[in-house]
């Protein structure tokens, strides 16, 4: 058994000795390429060495428009977007489409195209009714009621009417326009207070009152104090319903050109404007259609009732 051992190991030796002395034994690699478009002659097979030539960074031919490596990053996308529209044919091609523009990728943004928003849009329901600008005038328009007020107040309006025209006329505003204010703040209640402490026909406050010098509880200064305070608004916004809420609800609370985000305000210069153009008779519009000859009608059917049987 021992000696078997011995046998063995000396073979083993003896092997491994020979196959040192003969060197590494080197393999050849084949590469076979098939070409699946055309009708081009097939290429040899090439046999290539272990080791494999070194990769240069620069390919030996062009690499094919489809097998591009892009850079993926967002302003190497831009530039290539960019880049193939401006590519395109001025006259859009034969596809008859109208011809691309590239945008800009700088990250400035177009600036926007001047649509006129309304003006219903940016206040109240009423609000486009004081699209136009104010223009300092007066009309003198006689009394006449107004068809919606309670009898009372249309009593008390009738009594002050003479005196409210003449001032306002005297401030250049238009007669309606303050009418109807002077209806919505106290309905012509020549002594009433507001919750806030205004008083009088114009609802003046104490400070606003002092700011303009009228005593506020009287009838004729109350209502100077009034046109004169709604002319300086007028004078200042330019248009009728910023001005109305700035007298309501202030001038510092009116900016940007807009009526301030106030139930109270935006009801203010709706009612206000609403009952402006109520008094001007622009709501009051019938429409007179011609007469049209009536057809004969048959004879007269007799009164009382009358069961008619429908038979399907």
């Amino acid at each position: 058994m021992r000696a078997g051992l011995i046998a063995v190991a000396v073979v083993a030796t003896s092997w491994a000795g020979n196959g040192e002395a003969a060197g590494p034994t080197r393999l050849a690699r084949s590469v076979e390429l098939i070409s699946m478009g055309g009708s081009s002659a097939p290429r040899e097979a090439t046999s290539v060495e272990d080791s494999a030539p070194p990769v240069s960074g620069t390919p030996d031919r062009a690499i094919p428009p489809d097998f591009r490596v892009h850079d993926l990053s967002r302003r190497w996308v831009e530039f290539q977007m960019a880049d193939s529209f401006r590519a395109l044919p001025e006259n859009g091609g034969d596809s008859g489409d109208a011809p691309l523009s590239a945008a800009p990728i700088d990250g400035t943004v177009p600036a926007m195209t001047a649509i006129p928003v309304p003006l219903w849009m940016r206040g109240g329901a009423m609000v486009s009714a004081a699209a136009p600008r104010f223009v300092p005038g007066c009309a003198a328009v006689p009394y006449r009621p107004t068809g919606f007020l309670e009898p009372d107040a249309e009593d008390r309006r009738a009594g002050y009417y003479a005196l409210m025209s003449n001032i306002a006329c005297e401030h250049g505003i238009p007669v309606g326009l303050f009418d109807a204010m002077i209806i919505r703040e106290s309905r012509y209640r020549a002594n009433v207070f507001s919750p806030r402490n205004a008083f009088g026909l114009t609802q003046l406050m104490a400070g606003t009152a002092a700011g303009l010098g009228v005593n506020r509880y009287q009838v004729e200064e109350n209502l100077w104090g009034g046109a004169k305070y709604l002319r300086q608004q007028l004078d200042h916004f330019g248009q009728y319903h910023l001005a109305l809420a700035a007298y309501n609800a202030g001038p510092g609370r009116v900016r940007n050109g807009l009526v301030p985000q106030i139930s109270q305000t935006r009801d203010y210069v709706d009612n206000v404007l609403f009952n402006w153009s109520r008094l001007s008779g622009f709501q009051r519009r019938a429409i007179v259609l011609p007469q049209v000859a009536t057809p004969p009608r048959g004879p007269a059917r007799p009164t009382g009732r009358m069961a008619t049987v429908s038979a399907f």
